[in-house]
């Protein structure tokens, strides 16, 4: 992971501190906007959250098959508090633990994660969600991002990040060549009540992983 960790940026792997500072900066909006216009998830689907920490987007998702995994225990056991009823929580990586589950998930959210990965990671990541993913599923992911004639508060707040991994539009698409995905961006401004940018990527299998060539 390529991220701070030390000093002040400790907290924020504490899980009643990293929800009450996502709240405060509006994430509940955020949230509500990204699932209703962008994951757009159907009751009865089965779902993948990839680092979701405390599955805090749970409260936003209809009633549908819920698996969130992260490497932070702490995060983990506080999901599993609030939400125990409503999904199944799994300390570790989607790429080492959940390979008996090839081509079972509908849609694959991944969200502010990217930035917190080296290239290499991130690559390894996808490799892995690919197999994850029904033929005519979906990956979500959702980054902070650099852009263009960016306003200076968003790039202030972009090298203030813990993850020290933003990439620009191109360089997120980057981590997907070769991979035989089909992939769409939105730029989204303002979700949070900060300046803030996001790049959304929507993902799909280009050639479905049970498609036999003809």
């Amino acid at each position: 992971m390529a991220q701070r960790i030390s000093g002040a940026y400790r907290l924020i792997t504490i899980p009643s501190i990293y929800k009450g500072l996502m709240f405060a900066l509006g994430a509940d909006r955020a949230i509500r906007h990204h699932v209703d216009e962008v994951l757009q998830p159907k009751p009865g689907m089965k779902v993948l959250d990839v680092g979701c920490g405390p599955a805090n987007i749970l409260a936003y998702l209809p009633l549908v098959d819920y698996t969130g995994i992260d490497l932070n225990e702490k995060h983990i056991a506080y999901a599993r508090q609030l939400y125990g009823g409503r999904g199944r929580f799994i300390v570790g990586s989607a790429a080492a633990d959940l390979k008996q589950e090839e081509r079972s998930f509908d849609l694959i959210n991944v969200s502010g994660l990217l930035h917190h990965l080296a290239d290499n990671e991130a690559t390894a990541l996808f490799s892995s969600l690919k197999a994850l993913l029904k033929d005519n599923g979906r990956i979500v992911t959702l980054d902070n991002v650099w852009l263009p004639g960016q306003r200076y508060a968003v790039k202030l707040i972009n090298r203030l990040d813990s993850g020290i991994n933003i990439r620009t539009p191109e360089g997120y698409l980057g981590l997907l060549d070769g991979l035989g995905f089909d992939v769409q961006t939105r730029i989204f401004h303002d979700r949070l009540r900060i300046p803030y940018d996001h790049v959304v990527m929507i993902v799909r299998n280009s050639q479905p992983t049970g498609a036999r060539a003809a």
